[in-house]
């Protein structure tokens, strides 16, 4: 099998990248989460995900770093075959008003409307800032740690190695040189497996919206890979103080 070509992403490949994210968490409960005060109007709701995705891909080419997997295809295709958005301990905030403004998330703010925006900038923006502050606080190099932010493969893509290379790429270029934690929020429960097979364990798990409304909620677990793949030393506390239970998959 051809081994996939990972590759850092510009911006001139904004769209295709987002459009990749689009179709990969179609079906995801964060994704809903954000746009779900839009489902009486889909033609908005699609623009507004799309732009969401755009401008975290922007954003985090301007600050942190966006790889990907574009595919043979990927010239005649409006999306590629894989796309991961990282943040790395030099990153700093990408909340401040240039980066906002620059990224697109301030056109998203005026598209989404007034509930959007508390949905995007005041919950889901605030929690996962603030559980990310209250988990990795602990740990004294916890300054030291990459994010995944988002990782998605198109259908089509899917059972190619994508996943495998990408990540072989992060670890070997950036993370482990550097001795780095990485962190990352799994909004699926059935990827925890997926993730655990590059030595991230699940430690806590973070809601948007109310937990006990199915129809208007979404969870995240928590995943964390120690320095080097080893695991992470404030397992067991932070999951004590979470009172976090593994889920079963």
């Amino acid at each position: 099998m051809k081994t996939p070509k990972v590759e850092i992403l510009e911006y001139s490949d904004c769209k295709k990248a987002a459009r990749t994210l689009y179709e990969s968490f179609d079906n995801d409960d964060v994704a809903k989460f954000v746009s779900r005060h839009l489902e009486d109007n889909p033609e908005l709701k699609k623009q507004c995900d799309l732009l969401m995705y755009e401008a975290y891909i922007h954003s985090h080419i301007l600050k942190g770093l966006v790889v990907g997997i574009k595919g043979d295809d990927h010239e005649e295709s409006d999306s590629f075959e894989t796309v991961a958005v990282f943040t790395h301990p030099n990153s700093g905030e990408l909340d401040d008003y240039l980066t906002l403004v620059r990224s697109g998330f301030a056109r998203l703010a005026w598209m989404t409307g007034a509930e959007g925006r508390q949905r995007i900038f005041g919950t889901m923006f605030k929690v996962l800032h603030e559980n990310f502050e209250n988990i990795m606080s602990v740990d004294p190099d916890g300054e030291n740690t990459w994010t995944l932010v988002y990782l998605g493969s198109t259908p089509k893509a899917r059972g190619k190695g994508n996943v495998r290379a990408l990540m072989d790429y992060m670890f070997t270029n950036h993370i482990d040189p550097a001795n780095s934690i990485t962190y990352l929020e799994s909004s699926a429960i059935k990827n925890l497996p997926i993730y655990s097979r590059f030595d991230f364990v699940p430690v806590a798990d973070i809601w948007l919206g109310d937990k006990n409304d199915k129809n208007d909620s979404a969870r995240m677990d928590v995943m964390v890979r120690g320095p080097q793949g080893k695991p992470w030393k404030f397992i067991d506390e932070t999951r004590e103080r979470t009172g976090y239970v593994v889920p079963s998959v």
